[in-house]
Parts: structure tokens; C-alpha cells; sequence
């Protein structure tokens, strides 16, 4: 592998690391407006616009697998798709707890990382 290979593989993590980042602050507000049972036009406002961010990247979800072992942008995919669809409440939260499950653990290795 050279030296550029390398700084595109670095330069590819950050970019995830960011998006995946994003993510955790996006997806627990979506998933809470998303519950609201009488939402106002701001609520419905707010929620279509953190969509459009997640509709708004075209990534493989394999990218994760690769770069991380992690199938975080999977859990991410399917979190906003199945909020979009307004699948079963279950559904949802089985996906967005596995989604900051895996964020947790992933945020665990960086810190670990950082600090060698």
C-alpha cells in the first residue's frame, strides 16, 4: 500500500467517522419527533429536513464493513428508511437501539484508539 493509499483510506475514515457522528445527533431527534402523536408544522418541518440530510448522501453500507467491521451505516439506513416509511414502532426502536449500541461500541475503539 503507498503513502497515498493511505491518506485516501484516512481521509475516507474521517469522512465516515463525521457522517457516522452526525448521525448520533440526528437520529435520536428524529426518532423523537417521530413519536410525537399531534406534531406541529415545525415538528413535520424539522423531521423532513433530517430526511433530506440522510436521503441527501448516497453511501454503500458496505463501506463501513470495510473501513470500520462495522455495519453502523447499515443501522443507519435502515433507522431513517423505516422512520421515512413509518414502519411498526417496534420495528424502529429495535433499529435505532442497535444503531446507538453499535455507536457507543464504535465511539469506545476511537477513544481507545486516540489515546494510544
Amino acid at each position: 500500500m503507498t503513502v497515498k493509499n493511505i491518506q485516501e483510506v484516512n481521509e475516507a475514515v474521517i469522512i465516515l467517522r463525521h457522517f457516522i457522528d452526525l448521525s448520533a445527533r440526528l437520529l435520536p431527534i428524529l426518532y423523537k419527533l417521530d413519536k410525537i402523536a399531534a406534531p406541529t408544522e415545525t415538528d413535520i418541518r424539522d423531521k423532513n429536513r433530517i430526511l433530506e440530510v440522510f436521503q441527501s448522501y448516497n453511501f454503500e453500507t458496505q463501506t463501513s464493513n470495510l473501513l470500520l467491521e462495522s455495519n453502523v451505516l447499515e443501522l443507519i439506513k435502515q433507522c431513517y428508511l423505516e422512520i421515512q416509511n413509518n414502519e411498526v414502532s417496534s420495528a424502529k426502536e429495535d433499529s435505532f437501539l442497535a444503531f446507538l449500541e453499535e455507536y457507543n461500541r464504535l465511539k469506545n475503539n476511537w477513544r481507545i484508539i486516540e489515546n494510544n
